[in-house]
């Protein structure tokens, strides 16, 4: 039976629409209806068998009936009211009285209720059209949502098939998604530690597999996702083999690591540092029939040439009219030079200064061939970048690169090939280098504001991954359009959340506490309604787990390598 009445309006106010359950048998006349106490009622379905569906679950469905159709809604509350009104000899003693002196009976309140909120309208032909012209009003008829209906409108709004689990509320159904409105307009995995982040960033990139050809690019922080991959489907980068030079870097990277921007001579260092470095990639430029050369055109320069360049000038004497005298930029790169002087002498920047592989003009195609996962040897689908070996202060720097180079591709190769080059990339912890509260992370944050707000344009997209919302930057998430929100027990963060999101699905934040590991509220533009959904296990985890203390401490003692940890340490790598 398509219609299963479980009750009936009792009151509106705007989007929020508050349902009285039917007791089990006030329906008359041969339609089913009405809910048992223990909320479970029993649907007949094609088969002769029963389906079971609890009512008034959070998260769950209704349908309201409305002029030319039904109007779909999602619960958000269940609850008893405090006081209920009746019937009952006490009151019948005392109760007033009509024109012919019987007695005018109290209705007896519904004891139980639910409180839903809209989202679409279901056509008389069965079609699902988001949003509604017409509200219910008082005592509109209820109806229980069942697992066909919900798969029947998941079915017709996904493009592609693409599935990344199942309902929480209706098990077995896939969760359908429109694939193209999850990733070419941004979106953002959110949930606090432990709350399955890695998992589901697992599980989606093993679907991705799936595709005969795809270009995903990974920042693992911490080294954790080289499990996810055992059989090698992925192209899994160490940093520490892979180099991420300075000629490749725009002017605002390099100065971002050479130039205290409070300092009182950092403009004419800044301006004089573009100025050497457009006249060394001149002649560059020259031997490869490049002509006019920018600051920022990627092309290999002779680094040190610029370096002794500023020392010369810093230590710089010219004639005066009383004998020598300071010239006019003499003691103005002196902090720049000790800055740069400690870099170089640091081994951590090596990848960045000294390249080996990558200290060419010709060697760019090699580095974005690996980078991309197209190689000679033959194309990956999924790059995985470890991060985990770059320390900190560099960190930012080579995530810098890599998304503006990434966004500099796609945008020559749509001007070029006049079609676009379809990369994602997924930016795990993100809150550490797009965080708009710290200077260090401007470079970083400034190209991926750049992808996010022109990004879609030419094919590329972010995936921001992070357990701490509101300490990424609020440009990226206003141009996010899907939010996929694990567990989220920080009322702070909740706020946060609740800000971002349309007002008339805010209410559901409400269940972000209570979800599961691995479960998410899926709401924007790739869902076609907001949507609990339990995330399908990735085949292969990652190495995201918590330590077990029980484990560890229950077993055999084992000899502490000191020694060769501080080695480690010391050496900044293994031996």
């Amino acid at each position: 039976m398509s219609n299963y009445k479980i009750g009936r309006v009792i009151s509106v106010s705007g989007d929020n629409i508050t349902i009285g359950l039917l007791e089990t048998g006030m329906a008359s006349g041969h339609v089913r209806a009405g809910v048992p106490e223990d909320m479970v009622i029993r649907v007949p379905v094609e088969s002769g068998a029963a389906y079971e569906l609890i009512v008034g679950a959070p998260g769950s469905f209704v349908k309201i009936d409305i002029p030319g159709g039904m109007l779909l809604c999602m619960v958000t509350e269940a609850h008893t009211p405090d006081v209920i009104v009746k019937e009952s000899a006490d009151a019948r003693a005392g109760a007033a009285t009509d024109d012919n002196g019987r007695v005018i009976a109290a209705k007896e309140l519904p004891k139980r209720r639910v409180s839903v909120i809209t989202f679409g309208t279901i056509g008389a032909g069965g079609e699902f059209i988001a949003g509604c012209s017409t509200l219910p009003t008082i005592n509109n008829e209820v109806y229980a949502v069942l697992p066909g209906e919900l798969e029947s409108i998941y079915k017709n709004y996904a493009h592609g098939q693409f599935s990344i689990g199942t309902l929480s509320q209706a098990a077995g159904i896939p969760a359908l998604i429109n694939f193209d409105a999850f990733f070419s307009r941004h979106a953002v995995i959110m949930g606090q530690s432990g709350g399955g982040k890695s998992w589901t960033v697992a599980s989606i990139l093993q679907k991705i597999m799936d595709f005969p050809q795809s270009t995903t690019i990974l920042f693992d922080l911490h080294g954790e996702y080289k499990a996810a991959f055992p059989d090698g489907g992925a192209h899994y980068i160490d940093a520490n083999d892979l180099e991420f030079p300075f000629w490749l870097m725009n002017s605002e990277e390099l100065l971002s690591m050479m130039v205290e921007r409070s300092e009182i001579a950092a403009p004419n260092q800044a301006a004089k540092f573009k100025e050497l470095v457009i006249d060394a990639k001149n002649a560059e430029a020259q031997k490869l029939g490049i002509m006019n050369p920018t600051v920022d055109t990627p092309l290999w320069f002779d680094f040190e040439g610029v370096i002794e360049e500023f020392r010369r000038l810093d230590t710089e004497m010219v004639e005066g009219a009383r004998g020598e005298k300071k010239g006019p930029l003499n003691g103005q790169f002196t902090r720049l030079l000790m800055r740069i002087d400690s870099k170089l002498a640091d081994r951590r920047y090596d990848l960045i200064f000294k390249p080996c592989t990558y200290n060419n003009s010709a060697s760019m195609e090699g580095l974005f061939r690996k980078i991309l996962g197209e190689e000679q040897s033959g194309p990956k689908k999924i790059v995985i970048i470890d991060m985990s070996p770059i320390p900190f202060d560099v960190r930012n720097s080579v995530i810098s690169l890599l998304l503006r180079g990434l966004f500099d591709f796609s945008y020559w190769h749509k001007r070029v090939i006049k079609e676009t080059y379809p990369i994602i990339v997924f930016c795990d912890e993100a809150h550490i280098y797009l965080n708009d509260r710290d200077a260090s992370t401007d470079a970083p944050r400034l190209a991926a504001e750049r992808i996010a707000k022109e990004g879609r344009k030419y094919g590329v997209c972010l995936v921001v991954v992070s357990q701490r919302p509101r300490e990424v930057s609020s440009t990226i998430l206003a141009q996010c359009n899907t939010f996929l929100c694990l567990r989220i027990t920080n009322p702070d963060d909740q706020s946060y959340v609740k800000n971002l999101l349309p007002d008339s699905t805010r209410g559901i934040t409400s269940m972000f506490s209570t979800l599961r590991r691995g479960e998410c509220i899926l709401l924007g533009d790739s869902v076609i309604m907001p949507t609990r959904i339990q995330i399908h296990e990735p085949k292969h985890k990652p190495e995201s787990g918590d330590t077990s203390f029980m484990k560890k401490w229950n077993g055999a003692h084992k000899e502490l390598n000191v020694n060769r940890v501080i080695d480690a340490w010391r050496r900044q790598g293994e031996a």
